[in-house]
């Protein structure tokens, strides 16, 4: 892990490590998977657009108190505001569609759909950041993709109106992947966060009166403690893209099949197939594909500067 003094600091005048970035994700999408399982109990009750609200409002407090008590306030000031709305737009929409799509689709053509992210990703990174992408990052791409797409088993009729939603929310995820990464060269790790939730809470907030259901006391305590959860785990996948490109950092979205497995398995008693398993091997040698690859690059850089 890097001893990265004050990560509240315009990430420019940090010196980015891969292996951290990889590190960061993975954490945070292990809380995300956490709180994925919470928000499909959610879903039962309470209309997606008010969890989204909860989900980005309340994840606020933990960025607030963060921010009040190291760099201040003045380091969530931007000069990009309107690439910080298009930013909110963009993951704001791709959760949207996203849950969208497993109300309409079964919960494996779904996945299957969204986990096309890191493909699409690779393809824009080039074109959109200019980053390269070699021959072992698509590799790690693939072979990923391969073992999610044996651990769920997609049926072969998904085109359909849930699909269309489903990759629609992948696309909108991959772009918002992609600008945070633009946005994480110029920008505080904080400001992007805080600036998206603050202005996806906006988004939401009108819309609340058209969706709401009132929760009960536990409820509600259930909703704002998802939602500070979630800046905790927003914070750390955003903090990851100045640490690592957007095509390094995209392959690590397999792993989420993982924690899945598991807290399915101590959450809820299911044992996974073989072939659940054999994938599942498949998504690990592609993280650690792209982590040794990140390992032997930041051990070469400093003789070759």
């Amino acid at each position: 892990m890097s001893s990265d003094p004050a990560p509240a600091l315009p990430a420019r005048v940090v010196d980015p490590d891969a292996r951290t970035g990889i590190l960061l994700t993975i954490l945070g999408l292990i809380l995300f998977s956490v709180l994925n399982g919470v928000v499909k109990a959610q879903t039962e009750i309470f209309p997606v657009v008010q969890i989204m609200f909860f989900r980005n409002a309340f994840a606020l407090l933990p960025l607030a108190l963060f921010i009040g008590l190291t760099a201040g306030w003045k380091s969530v000031r931007t000069e990009r505001p309107a690439l910080h709305l298009l930013h909110a737009f963009l993951v704001s929409g791709a959760i949207g569609f996203i849950f969208l799509g497993y109300n309409a689709l079964p919960l494996a053509d779904a996945t299957a759909i969204n986990f096309a992210a890191p493909l699409v990703v690779c393809v824009l990174s080039v074109p959109l950041l200019k980053e390269p992408v070699g021959p072992l990052k698509w590799f790690a791409v693939l072979i990923g993709f391969a073992g999610v797409m044996i651990m769920v088993r997609p049926g072969g009729d998904v085109i359909r109106e849930g699909a269309i939603y489903s990759f629609s929310g992948t696309v909108m995820s991959a772009g918002g992947l992609l600008l945070a990464r633009h946005l994480s060269r110029f920008d505080a790790t904080t400001t992007i966060v805080f600036l998206f939730m603050a202005l996806s809470s906006a988004m939401m907030l009108p819309l609340l009166f058209f969706f709401w259901v009132t929760p009960t006391p536990l409820q509600l305590a259930g909703l704002v403690a998802m939602g500070i959860a979630s800046g905790v785990a927003q914070y750390m996948t955003t903090r990851a893209l100045f640490h690592a490109s957007a095509a390094t950092i995209a392959p690590l979205g397999y792993t989420k099949m993982i924690w899945a497995l598991l807290i399915g398995y101590f959450a809820f008693g299911d044992w996974p197939a073989p072939v659940v398993l054999a994938g599942a091997g498949l998504v690990l040698l592609s993280t650690w594909v792209v982590y040794r690859r990140e390992t032997v690059s930041s051990q070469r850089r400093p003789a070759a500067e």
